[in-house]
């Protein structure tokens, strides 16, 4: 992207009276009025003002004085930390985000504690990140997580920052957020962060409009400008979530894009008295659901797409608990925020489960918090069965909320033409015993693949992207035909079967996937009342005979038996069936060691084995493969 500034005070002034006069408010329609410009609070007034502040300070129920608790712990880990070392070359994500989580606790913590060291602090961490020449324009990701950062610090501090530490922060916010985005193009294909359908929009637009509206007095015309192109264009990345919550990038960027959607939201509503109904589109109060139905009986989510492991709590989930009045959806944020305050008190995590870190985001967590949900804790489970239609058509089918030995499997359908897609349409996990025995690897390194100069971001039918193990066919739970790739421009539909005394199940329609090499492809989940669960693919042939195969990737030792395949784990064992019905057929079993890397792209992963259950079937017939996974052995 082309530079817009140098660093010379002269040079500066005059760009910024330049391009301050070239910025025009937005004709588009918008739900904001020059009435609601007008009519501003005063600071601070995004997300809380001293009246929330002061509810913060004496809220007094187990949950509020656990989230304090843990509040503390953290600016005191920050007054003491050693100062951010800001990369001068290449990105700077990872240091903003630090900066993002020590401003956001050291600012709160201030405003309810007092303590004049969390100001201090803070100011310093703010001044530090001021005074870079720039907040990484290249990778604007590092500019929406930077303008968070330093839109919410102004805001809740204004009155203890002087006038010149607010106009030097006001000028970097200009110059180092807001009018490089100005330079940003909006794409006809939705490929631009401006007005894509990906979770970029949501951080960059979210990240941009706090800001804004942090220097809102200051810069009427140009925050305004920015503000409403934020209303404007992150309704494309909210048609996602439509119709039933579902989210095509996965769990951890549903958790990454979704946040910032909410911060958004927050951000006009306290603002301004409106959300401009950016939380009423199709889908997006359903997505709380989505995220608790992605979760295993082993706590794992079903880590599809490029996952990354950050075993963060999830703030917003109070968020949308409070939004819709649901104690039903806190159950889960809370045990996390409970594992934390004991890990805190104790130094360790107690608790079975995983190991949660501090999300940075925990003091906005400490806002949306509403006491009086404890009063209902009683409602109704969510559903053992859950299905999702849209850009992510899911299943997922439990036989316990409650047991961590549950059976559990999870169906995607969708394409990998999406943002972080894998060709992975028809995969699934599949859980019991407490087991994990179908998995999914996850992402992998962008560092890697950058350095295997593969065509990282390109999911066109013959990308360099899919020859890397993990984000290509040979690492997923996918059947295959003559080891071929999926055909990127196919979308695999997911439609729930009836329940059948008391089993429950989905097929999902992969035909358009497998297109150029059989007519039709369907693969269907049952889970049982005994827990035991199948996977059966159903395909028709064309004019060609097709090599076909089931692949199953997993960390258990994988040993073959007369029917099938027997898996152990940690002390537990899953059998698998293969059963090929109304046929003689017998299809040939393969367990093979893919723990070592392929390419110089890959990453090792210890442990893993692909268990193939291959069939050749003649042109123009039908074949059948059923695998029934029982729990134990048999």
């Amino acid at each position: 992207m082309k530079r817009l500034f140098h660093t010379t005070a002269l040079s500066l002034t005059f760009l910024f009276t330049t391009l301050k006069a070239q910025v025009n408010v937005s004709k588009n329609a918008s739900c904001l009025t020059d009435e609601n410009w007008r009519k501003l609070p005063a600071h601070p007034r995004l997300y809380a003002n001293v009246v929330r502040f002061e509810a913060i300070r004496s809220q007094s129920d187990k949950v509020s004085k656990q989230l304090l608790a843990l509040l503390k712990k953290e600016a005191d880990k920050h007054v003491v930390a050693d100062k951010i070392v800001y990369p001068t070359t290449g990105f700077k994500f990872d240091a903003m985000r630090k900066v993002q989580g020590r401003i956001l606790s050291l600012a709160l913590a201030y405003r309810v504690f007092g303590d004049k060291r969390y100001f201090e602090r803070a100011k310093a961490e703010l001044i530090q990140l001021a005074e870079l020449p720039d907040w990484c324009p290249g990778h604007f990701l590092d500019v929406g997580e930077a303008a968070l950062a330093a839109g919410v610090e102004l805001d809740w501090l204004y009155d203890e920052l002087t006038p010149n530490e607010r106009e030097k922060i006001t000028l970097a916010i200009v110059k180092n957020a807001l009018l490089p985005s100005l330079e940003v193009k909006t794409s006809p294909n939705n490929t631009s962060w401006v007005n894509g359908n990906f979770n970029w929009n949501l951080v960059c637009n979210g990240g941009l409009s706090v800001a804004a509206l942090a220097i809102a007095e200051k810069e009427p015309a140009l925050s305004r400008q920015i503000v409403e192109r934020a209303i404007k264009y992150v309704p494309t990345a909210g048609e996602a979530y439509a119709p039933d919550g579902s989210f095509p990038e996965g769990p951890s960027y549903w958790s990454y894009g979704t946040s910032f959607y909410v911060i958004l939201i927050e951000a006009l509503r306290t603002s301004f008295g409106t959300t401009c109904d950016l939380e009423k589109l199709p889908g997006f109060l359903k997505t709380a659901d989505y995220n608790n139905q992605m979760v295993g009986a082993t706590g794992e989510d079903f880590n599809y797409s490029d996952y990354h492991v950050e075993n963060l709590n999830e703030p917003i989930m109070l968020w949308f608990a409070r939004e819709q009045n649901r104690p039903d959806l806190i159950n889960g944020e809370l045990t996390d925020v409970s594992r934390l305050y004991e890990a805190m008190n104790t130094g360790s995590n107690a608790q079975p489960g995983k190991n949660v870190v501090i999300s940075r985001h925990l003091p906005l967590e400490i806002i949306w918090w509403k006491p009086s949900l404890l009063k209902n804790r009683t409602s109704t489970p969510p559903p053992l069965h859950w299905t999702a239609s849209g850009l992510m058509p899911m299943a997922v089918a439990r036989s316990s909320w409650q047991d961590p030995n549950a059976s559990f499997v999870a169906l995607k359908g969708g394409t990998p033409d999406n943002s972080h897609g894998h060709t992975d349409a028809g995969s699934f996990v599949l859980e019991s015993d407490g087991v994990r025995w179908a998995v999914d690897l996850g992402t992998e390194s962008y560092n890697k693949m950058r350095a295997a100069k593969l065509d990282l971001w390109n999911y066109s039918q013959n990308s360099s992207r899919w020859t890397t193990f993990r984000c290509g066919p040979e690492s997923h739970n996918i059947p295959r035909f003559n080891n071929a790739y999926q055909d990127i421009s196919g979308l695999g539909q997911v439609r729930a079967l009836p329940n059948e005394k008391g089993t429950m199940g989905d097929r999902a329609d992969l035909s358009s996937l497998y297109k150029s090499q059989v007519e039709k492809m369907t693969r269907t989940i049952k889970l049982y009342p005994d827990r035991s669960m199948s996977i059966m693919d159903e395909w028709k042939a064309a004019s060609d005979t097709v090599d076909y195969d089931f692949q199953w990737i997993t960390k258990a030792k994988a040993t073959l038996q007369s029917y099938g395949v027997l898996l152990e784990q940690k002390g537990k064992t899953l059998t698998l069936k293969v059963e090929i019905p109304h046929s003689n057929v017998r299809p040939e079993i393969i367990i093979e060691d893919v723990s070592e890397p392929k390419n110089s792209q890959d990453s090792p992963d210890p442990g893993v084995s692909r268990i193939l259950i291959r069939v050749k079937i003649p042109a123009n017939s039908n074949g059948v493969v059923r695998v029934m996974a029982i729990p134990g052995t048999v």
